[in-house]
């Protein structure tokens, strides 16, 4: 009997041919990532804190290394939550809102410093700084001096075009200081973007959105506009008791809040963000997204202090650590996404309750995956050298007021009162309603930072109106001895 041998003839050339094959197979098919433990324990948190539904993505680099759904669709629904089930996100819309302005302004079809009123001649806007138009950019990062909507305009009930929002009490939509001076939260200003995009586009608004923004990112399973059958496809949101169903709320314009989405449609959104190794997203550059990251229009963004809010994204501090950012809720849910330049991760997270602190359950773990840095030179640098204070900064000291107040049934919000002190050689700031002192550094002559920050988060400014304003996180003020001449 003859023995085989392995290595002759047609079995040489087969098991070459195996290994070769094996090979393609490996550097095309890399090794999966090592399974997250962020899903367990998010669903440990959701039994802990008794949200009923929850659902989450996780993103790093160009790998969607996890998507999933916790809980049930309502306490009367006893269907599982996976990725593909529907949540409303919010104001994490707004994002979405700028991506879509940027979209069009790298088409050369739009720019960030073209006045609203000239884009959309048939929008109510009262200026009374008319020698400061109100440009697009400022309505994306709140500043163009407008107050929030008024009680009758967040509890309309029922889904109206852009046009027919802005015919609800246009009276309301007038400015209270000047534009480009105070960044001030509204909903207000991502309905003049969306109204900007229709008038450029001629189409209306959901559908060019749906096509455009949506359709670009792959996410199939969201959509802007309401329908009966996408409601009835939602999970169902709860009040802050858990247990109080709230009904769908109609957002008057939807561009500030009116998305409805999924966990696997929101990791390709992160995907924009995270992914550096690309020199253009299927949306819009990596240029354009820096530009989306930095506070341009306010008072103290001119100063240079760059962090804060910019195009629909918002950046802070956590840890020592810059991640950017949106926040939302959709009366029932609370959203949040995240992302750090330096990780190259970012999570979105979905609760359907409408509790700020049980969504932060879920985004304290959240963040602290979101820093953890490859290597010793991602960490943040925390011991900026602080200078003696100066002459000028000295002349910071002294009692400022509120000039802000972001909703017009609040009356009562500008009676808070700001102090700077100087407490052992160095500004503190004190409120009047708080037994507390907190210590400011100065990182130049007019940005300070606090304690365990890296950078400048705190502005003073003097203005064109010769008043001395200290902008910041926390609020806008005024010095209260100044007396101001452009101001109406």
């Amino acid at each position: 009997m003859n023995k085989i041998c392995f290595y002759s003839g047609h079995n040489f050339r087969a098991t070459i041919f195996f290994l070769l094959a094996i090979f393609l197979l490996l550097i095309t098919n890399p090794v999966a990532a090592k399974e997250s433990p962020l899903p367990p324990q998010l669903e440990r948190i959701q039994k802990q804190t008794g949200v009923g539904a929850a659902a989450y993505a996780l993103v790093e680099n160009n790998r969607i290394i996890a998507t999933g759904g916790i809980g049930q669709y309502a306490l009367d629904d006893t269907r599982p939550v996976t990725s593909t089930s529907l949540f409303r996100i919010g104001s994490i819309t707004k994002t979405f809102t700028a991506l879509a302005v940027m979209h069009l302004v790298e088409q050369g079809k739009l720019q960030l410093d073209q006045a609203v009123k000239e884009l959309a001649r048939d929008v109510p806007l009262n200026n009374p700084w008319p020698d400061t138009p109100v440009t697009l950019a400022m309505v994306l990062e709140h500043t163009a001096g407008l107050q929030d909507l008024t009680k009758v305009e967040f509890d309309y009930p029922k889904p109206l075009s852009l046009k027919q929002a802005f015919e609800i009490n246009p009276e309301a939509r007038r400015l209270h200081w000047p534009p480009g001076y105070h960044y001030s939260y509204t909903n207000v200003g991502a309905g003049y973007a969306g109204r900007v995009i229709e008038t450029i586009t001629e189409e209306n608004y959901d559908s060019w959105f749906e096509r455009e923004i949506l359709g670009a990112l792959a996410m199939r399973n969201s959509q802007l506009h309401w329908t009966k059958e996408m409601e009835n496809n939602l999970v169902k949101g709860y009040d802050a008791d858990l247990k109080t169903r709230i009904p769908y709320w109609h957002t008057l314009f939807r561009p500030f809040g009116g998305l409805n989405t999924t966990a696997s449609d929101m990791a390709n959104f992160l995907l924009l963000f995270t992914d550096k190794s690309k020199t253009k997203s299927p949306l819009i550059s990596t240029t354009a997204i820096k530009r989306m990251e930095t506070p341009k229009t306010s008072l103290a963004a001119k100063a240079g202090l760059k962090a804060g809010y910019g195009l629909g994204l918002r950046s802070e501090y956590f840890k020592g650590h810059r991640i950017y950012g949106h926040e939302g809720d959709g009366d029932g849910y609370m959203a949040k996404f995240a992302y750090s330049n330096k990780s190259h991760r970012g999570y979105f997270i979905a609760i359907n309750a409408f509790r700020n602190d049980l969504l932060e359950n879920f985004t304290g773990l959240l963040d602290d995956w979101l820093i953890e840095a490859p290597d010793k030179s991602d960490k943040a640098v925390t011991d900026l050298t602080t200078n003696p204070l100066s002459k000028k900064q000295l002349e910071f000291v002294g009692d400022y007021r509120e000039v802000t107040v972001r909703f017009p049934f609040r009356s009562d919000a500008q009676d808070a009162l700001l102090q700077i002190r100087l407490i052992d050689k160095t500004l503190h700031r004190c409120f009047s309603h708080a037994n507390k002192c907190t210590e400011m550094l100065p990182v130049s002559e007019t940005l300070f930072r606090n304690r365990e920050e890296p950078s400048a988060t705190i502005a003073f400014v003097k203005a064109r109106d010769g008043c001395l304003y200290l902008q910041a996180g926390f609020g806008n003020y005024q010095r209260k001895s100044d007396q101001c001449g452009d101001r109406k």
